[in-house]
């Protein structure tokens, strides 16, 4: 959790620091861009989206498999826009683009809107499938035109999945990702590559009596997995809101909104052989973290979380987590044409521009405060909703 929000950090920070202006391309690629960087001695041709230059001339680009690259002007030997059309990659150069970047062994498997990386038994990768395609995507689509009422937009990339056959080998993928050990995470999406990424949950549990790997549908009987789950769709919903339209990757977007939203997602059903059914269960561990919260909660906690995205960094980590998943099931429920608008003004934000606390803050009263441009009646509101909110 908190190397997901340094990751996210250090590059917001890094472009809110250089960026003077930019110039943005097209969302979609109509025409083609070239870029030509020195990396370790050779030139490397890239082909895609340029998206914008910052003041130390270093560059944001997008390639066609979806990721995105930061360049140092000094490693820029040559860029050329609009020199020819360029379409992204589709599942099967994604697929193939992938297998020559990851370890010997991996496989693949795709769905209408995935191409899952699998370097595990079979049995798992189509359980990921299946709980991506047809149950995260199909609930993500109907909460945005039920709730959302809108439409959201198409992929432009097939999203990219990661699995790895065991928690080292993620580990050292994510260690080089993240540049330390990821510690006790077991998935994360990055907004730079654009993958969700994670290992094998079987691997955990250990052998059945057979030796081999117990099968995920055993695993899944365990409490101790459920948990495990709802990381798995949290990272996914992160990535389905980055790819959807309703986040702009890079942007300096509300973490409490971004976070808010994938822990709404997340809720399990311990009912469920699949240990998730859809968004917007009461989130019991969210919850009760929130709770422990309320005896020390400061009358500034709401505008604290508002204003800017420090609480996520330190030990109070599993508080602005909690306070976000209630916030958001509370805009929902009683505000939801107000958080409607609200989102459609945070996903026009784009890369490279720092938005400091006043705005944020000002951002939210608009849509949320009372006459007067406070929050105190909100929070009143908010309080006194979740506190009669009732455990599963």
């Amino acid at each position: 959790m908190k190397r997901e929000f340094s990751q996210f950090k250090f590059a917001i920070a890094f472009f809110a620091m250089v960026v003077a202006s930019y110039s943005m391309a097209p969302v979609k690629f109509a025409c083609g861009d070239t870029l030509v960087v020195k990396k370790g001695g050779e030139e490397v041709s890239l082909v895609g989206e340029f998206l914008f230059e910052a003041r130390d001339k270093s560059i944001l680009f997008e390639s066609t498999d979806g990721q995105l690259h930061v360049f140092e002007s000094k490693e820029i030997v040559d860029l050329k826009k609009d020199i020819e059309i360029t379409v992204p990659m589709n599942h099967e150069e994604l697929g193939k683009s992938l297998l020559e970047e990851l370890p010997n062994g991996f496989k693949l498997l795709q769905t209408d809107s995935y191409v899952i990386a699998y370097q595990t038994g079979p049995g798992f990768a189509k359980w990921i499938a299946d709980l991506y395609e047809k149950r995260l995507v199909s609930k993500f689509e109907d909460f945005a035109k039920r709730k959302l009422k809108s439409r959201l937009s198409d992929p432009k990339f097939p999203m990219a999945v990661v699995v790895f056959g065991s928690k080292p080998e993620y580990i050292r993928y994510a260690t080089r990702e993240f540049g330390s050990d990821p510690g006790a995470i077991i998935a994360h999406y990055s907004q730079m590559t654009n993958r969700v990424a994670m290992y094998d949950l079987t691997f955990t549990f250990g052998p059945g009596p057979n030796g081999k790997p117990q099968a995920i549908e055993k695993v899944l009987q365990q409490p101790a997995a459920i948990p495990m789950v709802t990381t798995i769709i949290h990272e996914a919903t992160h990535q389905l809101m980055f790819n959807r339209g309703l986040q702009v990757r890079m942007a300096d977007a509300p973490l409490w909104l971004n976070e808010g939203l994938a822990n709404w997602f997340e809720a399990p059903n311990v009912k469920n052989r699949h240990g998730w059914t859809g968004p917007g269960l009461v989130n019991n561990f969210r919850l009760l973290k929130f709770r422990e919260y309320l005896a020390r909660r400061p009358n500034d906690s709401l505008e604290r979380l508002i204003s800017d995205d420090d609480r996520f960094a330190g030990d109070g980590a599993f508080d602005a987590y909690a306070e976000s998943w209630a916030l958001v099931h509370f805009l929902l429920k009683h505000r939801r044409d107000e958080f409607c608008d609200y989102l459609k003004v945070v996903s026009k934000k784009r890369p490279g521009i720092k938005v400091d606390a006043k705005t944020r803050l000002q951002e939210f009263v608009e849509h949320f405060g009372d006459q007067k441009g406070e929050l105190k009646k909100l929070d009143k509101a908010f309080l006194k909703y979740v506190k009669a909110l009732k455990l599963r």
